[in-house]
């Protein structure tokens, strides 16, 4: 009895140091110790095509996003956070649902997301719980006809007729009397930003084109905003001439092509027929990929009869720049995202609704910023085709103030899968009967399975499929029987494929092994892609298709 108690008295101050210690290093905190508080409203921000590393608190020579930090250091940053699909719609998909592309068969934008009674989204379940549920969205691939609205109230999906995507301060100035009128309620809203998405430029980007006809000036326009403009011309007989003047303020030599079309049509007015125009000064037809260069003040000469008549002059385009003056307007689109942000923070402290209110801001892919050529040999540009780490991994934030231990930092990769998981289990509510994934916050640690990740024709120009388990980065196109193999630990930009040094390593082996019976079960299993031709033409305006 008496060694009983010395042993228990020895051993309480013992273990009440180790508890110290512990808790002075971070393993125990509020977010895994015991439950936490389920939270009075919950906030999904989507950041579509935020690179990880250009957030300043991740990398502050790339840009300087103060409110995204902010939400950071209240709460946890995950460092190795991966998309499976560098493509919106089914990336967010797999938000919404917690099940990779392959298994929710939605592969491309334009695909609506059918729904499935053993496979809700988990948004159904704040509706059941009687949470006011209500979306945001800032591009025309995730409007409401392609399936993602399962279970809103409110789903805010309306765009310009000139263009399908929003800027985060509209997106804001639709959301802001929503919060208003519903700030007595619990509620769940998703709002989804999309800035730093090709095109680049800022909502108060100068005008960079002059539209001259016959000599006079008729429009001027921020080409760079990738808007479709249809301007009136009423011809004179004989020959008429457009002229383009641009001001491209990454180059100002004129003999350099300064910009690009992927759309231009000269049409009757009223029997919308083709009339003829002639490319005559300063232009470059791309025939491949119907693309039109062209230098500053280039000239098209368009044809008519003897008669006056009406036509309409269409056209779409972007400037020419090269890869550091792209990353400049790309960290633009970042850096005027993360002040509406802030602005929206504000008007949710202004309300009282910052406080109980559980935030998740997550981006859907990366974006590639001139590191790899595209299939013309020029440095690529986007994302979509490739499943290198800038296309995939992403910044995730947990932020629950009060609640959340700040400032926390986890290295243990993780994927958009455990999203649903992380918010289900923070109110209480258990799982969704598909969910492949975990609660974020209740990860083992060094426990990480491995991460597959995906992307499909038409969209992308080939099949790929990767395999990522920290450090290797495995990644194969079937249609060209290739195999890369990448180390990031030592080769983080993947400039060195280890497929010759490394293949025969038997962890290497049992990861192609996986991956390739992996790609074969999602090839197998492949479903037709239908597009319509209204999605076709919207995938077309924003940069998707040609």
């Amino acid at each position: 009895m008496i060694r009983r108690e010395l042993m228990s008295a020895l051993k309480k101050p013992t273990f009440l140091f180790l508890m110290a210690i512990a808790s002075f290093f971070g393993l125990f905190s509020q977010s895994n110790c015991k439950r936490l508080p389920s939270p009075a409203r919950v906030i999904l921000i989507t950041l579509d095509t935020q690179r990880a590393d250009y957030l300043s608190f991740v990398n502050p020579a790339n840009a300087h996003t103060p409110n995204l930090d902010g939400l950071a250091k209240t709460g946890i940053y995950f460092d190795n956070a991966y998309s499976l699909i560098p493509i919106t719609l089914p990336s967010h998909a797999s938000i919404f649902f917690s099940e990779p592309p392959y298994t929710i068969k939605n592969y491309n934008n334009g695909q609506e997301v059918r729904r499935k009674r053993n496979r809700p989204s988990f948004v159904n379940l704040f509706k059941k719980n009687n949470f006011t549920t209500a979306a945001f969205v800032s591009l025309g691939v995730l409007g409401s006809r392609f399936g993602l609205n399962e279970g809103f109230d409110v789903y805010e999906d309306t765009f310009p007729e000139d263009r399908w995507y929003l800027h985060a301060g509209e997106v804001n100035e639709r959301v802001f009397p929503w919060l208003e009128a519903h700030r007595q309620h619990p509620f769940f809203l998703w709002v989804h930003y999309s800035d730093p998405h090709d095109p680049y430029a800022p909502p108060d980007s100068p005008d960079d084109l002059k539209v001259y006809f016959n000599d006079e000036l008729v429009f001027q326009t921020c080409l760079n905003k990738y808007r479709t403009h249809t301007l009136p011309l009423k011809l004179k007989p004989g020959p008429n001439l457009i002229r383009l003047e641009v001001d491209n303020f990454a180059d100002s030599n004129p003999d350099h092509f300064l910009a690009r079309l992927d759309w231009l049509k000269i049409l009757e007015a009223k029997g919308q027929t083709e009339i003829r125009a002639d490319l005559i000064r300063g232009w470059y037809f791309r025939r491949e990929d119907n693309v039109f260069f062209f230098k500053s003040n280039s000239l098209i000469q368009v044809q008519n009869g003897p008669q006056p008549r009406e036509a309409v002059f269409t056209f779409r385009g972007k400037l020419l720049l090269p890869v550091e003056a792209i990353r400049d307007q790309y960290r633009r689109e970042v850096e005027y995202m993360d002040g509406e942000i802030g602005r929206l923070i504000s008007r949710l402290k202004a309300l009282q609704l910052y406080d109980g209110t559980l935030f998740v801001i997550a981006g859907d892919h990366g974006e590639g910023l001139g590191e790899y050529l595209n299939a013309f040999g020029d440095p690529h540009i986007g994302h979509i085709h490739f499943l290198y780490d800038v296309y995939m991994k992403i910044p995730l934030i947990l932020s629950y103030s009060g609640h959340l231990r700040g400032g926390q930092r986890n290295q243990t990769p993780v994927t958009l899968l455990d999203v649903a998981p992380t918010i289900l289990e923070a109110m209480g509510w258990g799982r969704l009967p598909q969910q492949q994934g975990r609660n974020l916050l209740k990860l083992k640690r060094n426990v990480a399975n491995p991460i597959f990740m995906e992307t499909y024709r038409p969209e992308a120009v080939r099949d790929r499929f990767a395999l990522l388990q920290l450090p290797w980065h495995l990644i194969i196109t079937p249609e060209e029987k290739r195999l890369e193999i990448f180390n990031l630990q030592t080769d983080p930009e993947e400039k060195n494929n280890l497929v010759d040094q490394v293949h025969s390593l038997a962890e290497v082996q049992n990861l192609r092994q996986k991956l390739e019976d992996l790609a074969r079960r999602a090839l197998k299993e492949k479903e037709t892609i239908l597009i319509d031709k209204k999605t076709e033409e919207m995938l077309r305006s924003l940069g998707y298709i040609r």
